[in-house]
């Protein structure tokens, strides 16, 4: 017994330590989305375009949490009208190296607009189920590029509008 309490008390003040070593300082950025729709919504759509701010706070030493908002548009193929989504996702950052890493984020998309390409339709105040897998690089202090799969499910439809693409980001501090 008295081992194990020796094993946490160490592993306690590892950890603190190991904390205040850690800047909190929070990373914004803001940035624009470019991408290729996969799967299913390929048919009608031909781009992605999107745009979202987004905060980062560390909470070890190569992990931090991350929210942020944006803004995603299909654009439609000749004679479509498209569908926009605003994603609104929580995630988090971990740090591979010390210029790249490997991100996850998932949320809600709420329906921006217009009709589906495909003619079923979207009301306003529908959400959707949001995920977005990415591996990320820091191009210089300010500037971030991520390569990532964004994927927005359609439950009524059993439909999911993904794309693969890029976010180019301008990063900065407040403090």
């Amino acid at each position: 017994m008295a081992i194990v309490i020796f094993a946490i008390s160490i592993l306690t003040v590892s950890a603190q330590e190991q904390q205040e070593k850690i800047k909190k300082r929070i990373t914004y950025s803001f940035g624009g989305h470019i991408g290729i729709p996969a799967g299913y919504v390929a048919n009608y759509s031909s781009i992605v375009v999107g745009g979202s701010l987004q905060a980062e706070y560390p909470i070890f030493k190569a992990t931090g949490i991350t929210a942020s908002a944006g803004y995603l548009d299909f654009i439609a193929k000749r004679g479509g009208k498209g569908a926009s989504f605003i994603p609104v996702l929580l995630g988090a950052k971990y740090y591979l190296a010390p210029k790249v890493y490997a991100s996850g984020q998932a949320g809600l998309s709420f329906y921006g607009g217009r009709d589906y390409a495909d003619g079923n339709g979207g009301g306003s105040g529908e959400k959707y189920f949001t995920y977005v897998p990415g591996v990320g690089f820091h191009t210089s202090k300010h500037f971030d590029v991520l390569l990532k799969y964004e994927a927005v499910y359609i439950a009524s439809s059993a439909r999911t509008y993904s794309s693969a693409g890029v976010r180019i980001s301008y990063n900065f501090n407040l403090n």
